[in-house]
């Protein structure tokens, strides 16, 4: 039953913490673009990344390096997944107390990975033509006024600050009952705070009554924030809050479901109210198109934004062997133009 029948306006949005198996995986993706890219700044890289439980697979290509001495090696790749396993909170928990590890599985001295990947040296002919798109995208940039949210809709910019506001409890040694997996869901009406549901991984004795408090006071404050900068109103004393609706999270992350880099394409951009383009930006390297299509566009929205418009969606489009975008559509509010 829908709890606000009149609600025009109302928009949603979702954010998931680092643990988040879908996350990990990206954080993995990205982390082995900057392990190549920090040897090769022209690196090639296109990886997915899929997790369950202990196991992470990796395939895909990394081409770094003028010579194979300089080529990204397994070992180095695993070494990458078992750090961002340990980013995340997997192992330890928060304070790095001996007597806590182990709170929060799999650790990283425990995950295996798997490969299937092409790695070497970038080949010389590749190199010269790594400014030139080697496949189609569209990539969609957004931005609207709001300095607080980040030129982004006010409800993604709430979720995606309630997540880090539950990160930070993480990150404070004396929350030992908070997981490193976890998501956020809010929806909004205008500039009105509705509703907010909250799945917390937490330790299996955990008081929920201490879990539920800590949670809501971190997320009210950081409405506060909002508030002061005039971008929300005061949540009011009917705010509805939703705390673990699935019941018990004591297992989360990979041992509780499956990971898959690129999934969270609209969580990762702009949310739901915002059009997505063609892919992933996760796993690919800076001068791949699909990066640098989104990078544009974002760029472009943001100067629109900047120079007096209230919203700018922008789309920018490459086809294979283009070596600079082959469309530019800014759509503006109030107005809409074509440029080529």
């Amino acid at each position: 039953m829908n709890p606000f029948p009149n609600s025009l306006g109302l928009r949603f949005a979702e954010a998931v913490c680092a643990g988040h198996p879908d996350r990990l995986a990206d954080s993995i993706a990205d982390a082995l673009v900057a392990l190549a890219t920090g040897r090769d700044p022209e690196a090639l890289v296109g990886v997915e990344v899929a997790l369950h439980r202990n196991v992470v697979f990796v395939d895909g290509r990394i081409a770094a390096g003028y010579g194979a001495e300089c080529a990204v090696t397994e070992e180095e790749v695993a070494a990458a997944v078992r750090e961002a396993y340990a980013r995340a909170g997997y192992g330890t928990a928060p304070g790095d107390a001996e007597d806590l590890r182990g709170l929060f599985e799999p650790a990283p001295e425990r995950v295996e990975v798997r490969f299937d990947l092409c790695l070497g040296p970038l080949e010389p002919d590749e190199r010269a033509f790594r400014s030139v798109a080697d496949d189609q995208v569209i990539g969609v940039g957004y931005a609207c006024a709001g300095e607080r949210a980040g030129l982004i809709p006010l409800e993604q910019a709430l979720a995606r600050d309630f997540v880090k506001a539950l990160e930070a409890l993480r990150a404070d040694g004396r929350r030992r009952w908070l997981g490193p997996d976890g998501k956020v869901l809010v929806a909004v009406i205008r500039k009105r705070l509705v509703s907010v549901s909250l799945s917390l991984h937490h330790a299996e004795d955990a008081d929920w009554l201490a879990i539920c408090a800590d949670a809501k006071r971190a997320c009210l404050a950081v409405a506060r924030e909002y508030v002061a900068a005039g971008e929300l109103e005061a949540p009011a004393k009917d705010l509805e809050w939703l705390f673990n609706g699935a019941g018990t999270f004591a297992v989360g992350g990979p041992m509780g479901d499956n990971g898959l880099s690129g999934k969270k394409l609209v969580a990762e951009a702009y949310g739901a109210s915002v059009p997505i383009g063609g892919g992933t930006v996760h796993g690919k390297d800076p001068l791949k198109p699909d990066v640098r299509a989104q990078r544009i566009a974002r760029e472009i929205a943001v100067e629109k934004v900047r120079a007096g418009s209230t919203e700018a969606t922008v789309w920018v489009v490459f086809r294979p062997g283009d070596e600079d975008p082959r469309w530019i559509e800014e759509r503006l509010v109030p107005c809409t133009r074509l440029v080529y």
